[in-house]
């Protein structure tokens, strides 16, 4: 399988490539999509270089609980 390089424009505060990932667990750097998979995201520090590989399925799951907390209010 081929990864493939995001190569993200900075200026489109749009984009939350990392969804709530927006700070590095270790040292609260940002945090910047390196590889989108079709199974994953791998999100790393652009300060420490720490990695966080998400799987897709875990994207799903948080996606759903959003809407359900949505439909609750």
């Amino acid at each position: 399988m081929a990864l493939r390089a995001m190569n993200l424009d900075s200026s489109d505060d749009s984009l939350e490539p990392c969804g709530e990932i927006k700070t590095c667990p270790v040292c609260e750097g940002r945090m910047e999509l390196v590889y989108d998979r079709h199974h994953q995201k791998v999100c790393v520090c652009v300060d420490c270089h720490s990695g966080l590989t998400v799987p897709a399925t875990a994207w799903k799951i948080a996606r759903l609980k959003q809407q359900a907390q949505r439909t609750k209010a």
